[in-house]
């Protein structure tokens, strides 16, 4: 489990969220170690792992509400994002707002890679998450990604998105009506990606409560909190955070990850240096992990596995593991099993 930190500024939408839920907060907090003192502070940090034990037990307990995360998303304000949400309203236009988004997600949402595409009048702003998160694979959790992309949306463009249709990665359930009521969009399931498509022209509309001079002093605050954060985690641990997003997009390169943390090669080597590591160590190292949990899966397909870890070939693949385990990925898998 990830040891990333993440501005406890963000406790006060998790605590709405476990209220909804009903969970027991306080010894929630106690039984994973968040101190209260921390709430709503930016100098103060909570880590994957914590946030990770928070979600699942909130989506857990909900679980007589057959669409909670699509309620919790639907009730999503800009304003519940903290510094991020403030700083993309102040934005001059959607497309704005959402580049701030896409620089800044680090502060609320480290675990999840968010992509933006633009092709033939539409734009798609899709989010995959972190898998080595459990609450990540429950369907309240991808319910509550799209629902609040889309609530986001709406309250910054005053209710004008433009929302042509949305993806989740879950199956249909068999009543879809909720779905209807709100998105009132098509709906695609069992998706690669949790996803938002709406209409290119919506980028450049501009907002209403635009702040030019407000939203450049949010910008300056939001640097000084994402290089607070970027100290405190380090470098390692942010370039597997970035690995570990990435995992099933193929072969991951040393510039891509430094182009995602903003940096130049040179300077994420020396970095990686000063942590006595480096970049082929810690790819290792994820796929490593990754791979070992696969593994111990019921249902493994190999040739799957290697190309979701970035091999061109299943043999690649079955050399690395050798020289990780010390074993071949069946014999491991026959001794786990």
């Amino acid at each position: 489990m990830s040891n990333s930190l993440i501005p406890a500024s963000i406790l006060p939408g998790l605590l709405e969220l476990a209220m909804k839920s009903r969970l027991n907060i306080q010894a929630m907090f106690q039984r994973i170690g968040i101190d209260p003192d921390a709430v709503g502070r930016r100098d103060q940090f909570i880590t994957l792992a914590q946030l990770d034990a928070l979600l699942t037990a909130a989506f857990i307990s909900a679980d007589d509400d057959a669409f909670f995360g699509l309620r919790v998303g639907s009730e999503t304000h800009y304003g519940a994002m903290d510094l991020l949400g403030n700083l993309m309203a102040s934005s001059s236009n959607l497309d704005a707002a959402l580049q701030s988004l896409l620089r800044y997600k680090n502060l609320m949402v480290p675990y999840m890679e968010l992509s933006l595409q633009r092709s033939q009048g539409s734009v798609r702003l899709a989010a995959s998450s972190d898998p080595s998160l459990r609450f990540t694979s429950l369907r309240a959790h991808n319910e509550a990604v799209v629902a609040t992309m889309v609530s986001i949306g709406r309250s910054l463009t005053s209710q004008q998105l433009g929302l042509e249709a949305v993806e989740m990665r879950h199956a249909a359930p068999a009543d879809t009506r909720p779905y209807d009521a709100y998105f009132q969009v098509p709906q695609y399931f069992e998706q690669p990606h949790n996803a938002i498509v709406f209409a290119e022209e919506t980028l450049v509309r501009p907002f209403s409560g635009a702040y030019p001079l407000y939203n450049e002093r949010l910008r300056r605050q939001a640097d000084r909190l994402l290089a607070g954060l970027s100290r405190a985690q380090g470098t390692a641990e942010q370039v597997q955070q970035v690995l570990r997003q990435r995992l099933g997009q193929g072969d991951v390169a040393i510039v891509d990850v430094a182009q995602a943390l903003n940096l130049s090669v040179r300077t994420l080597q020396r970095r990686l240096r000063q942590d006595q590591t480096s970049f082929a160590e810690l790819r290792d190292k994820v796929r490593h992990g990754y791979a070992r949990a696969a593994l111990r899966a019921e249902i493994c397909d190999m040739e799957q596995l290697a190309a979701e870890l970035g091999f061109s070939d299943i043999a690649n693949f079955y050399h690395a593991f050798k020289r990780w385990e010390g074993c071949a990925p069946g014999e491991y898998r026959r001794r786990q099993r």
